[in-house]
């Protein structure tokens, strides 16, 4: 047992000879009551040997060394097991290159308790980013928005890296199960917290860009994005989605062939209506059995509700369904009218934000129970 205090901050390096001793002596320079393990994946610069320096010196600084670089995510649990073997209550996540401030250290202590995971978080009300161009950050937004819809997390930053979690988290989980070995282990982690019970709580930070040494993230958004689809995968909401999309193209061809009999025959019969007013009936009756169609579908297969007030539900369904249909419209408005999109790509925007749209508010209040 080498512990002096209840919490670890648990920093992986590789080739941060510029930053490691720097970070390590402003950390002691906030006086944070917390021990520092810094686990160095065999950095060909040095990093490791500059640790071992300093922790002859500072009691409350330990090294792991690793034989070989395996990824962010191997690196985290490593040092999070030797925390545990240690007797730590609290063990921190905590990049070298001075993106994760220290002056939030002490708010991310104190926010964590052991039902509750704490997120340095870079989006939510306060948070803020430094030194990115434009391009970067909403490349990282853009992955943020779509990580936390697919995994459906709890945070407003599901992809930040600075968070502090409770012992009893990280027994309740089984560290060696873990798929992530990249940077997509900052994603895994909350989403486990959820899933057994685990509030997560957000604290803003000023997010800052390195100024020494090299970003290790090329090459891993690729790695990262097919964790964050295989994780979605096996979440039911991912599964329903799948589901209300096989409904929604099965309808779709319901829809259209309802609506091309009727208006073809109808065209050919004699009348005082307009053509173009045949064709707006023809699909207004279309739409309903299409959408009737498609509510019993998803109420027996997607969703499985067993609510009893179906009329109720299916008006439910319906008015989100018009809904849906206004935003069809207008999506394919802007594509083609404003943006000047192709037709074929003006129709897939628009089907795809129509499609998000109805998933989300009849998951949320039409099939919510």
């Amino acid at each position: 047992m080498v512990m002096r205090n209840e919490v670890l901050i648990v920093i992986p390096t590789f080739n941060e000879k510029e930053n490691i001793a720097k970070l390590i002596k402003k950390i002691r320079d906030f006086k944070i009551d917390a021990d520092i393990l810094v686990v160095d994946d065999n950095s060909p610069d040095g990093t490791g040997k500059i640790a071992d320096q300093i922790s002859k010196s500072d009691k409350g600084v330990f090294i792991l060394h690793r034989k070989e670089k395996t990824g962010l995510g191997r690196a985290y649990v490593a040092g999070f097991k030797w925390g545990i073997e240690n007797g730590y209550k609290k063990l921190i996540s905590m990049d070298a290159d001075f993106s994760h401030p220290v002056e939030a250290l002490e708010k991310l202590i104190n926010l964590c308790n052991s039902k509750t995971v704490v997120i340095g978080s870079r989006y939510t009300k306060g948070g803020k980013i430094t030194g990115w161009k434009w391009p970067r950050y909403v490349n990282s937004w853009g992955a943020n928005l779509v990580t936390r819809t697919l995994l459906q997390i709890k945070a407003k930053d599901a992809t930040a890296g600075f968070k502090c979690y409770p012992v009893e988290f990280l027994k309740a989980i089984n560290l060696d199960k873990i798929q992530a070995s990249g940077y997509a282990f900052q994603v895994e982690m909350p989403l486990l917290a959820q899933d057994n019970g685990f509030r997560l709580v957000e604290t803003p930070i000023t997010f800052a860009d390195r100024i020494s040494g090299e970003s290790k993230i090329s090459g891993e958004l690729m790695k990262s994005a097919k964790i964050v689809f295989k994780l979605a995968a096996g979440k039911k909401s991912y599964r329903q989605f799948v589901k209300f999309a096989i409904v929604g193209a099965i309808n779709t061809v319901v829809d259209w062939a309802i609506f091309y009999p009727i208006s073809i025959v109808w065209l050919k019969s004699p009348g005082t209506l307009s053509a173009q007013s045949i064709k707006q009936i023809s699909k207004a009756i279309s739409f309903i059995f299409a959408a009737a169609s498609s509510y019993f579908m998803n109420r027996a297969w997607t969703f499985r509700s067993k609510d009893k007030a179906i009329a109720k539900q299916a008006g439910k369904f319906f008015v989100v369904a018009l809904g849906g249909l206004i935003i069809n419209q207008i999506a394919f408005y802007g594509a083609t009218a404003i943006l000047n999109w192709r037709s074929i790509f003006g129709l897939i925007a628009a089907t795809a934000a129509a499609t998000l749209w109805n998933f989300f508010l009849n998951k949320v209040w039409t099939f919510k129970n």
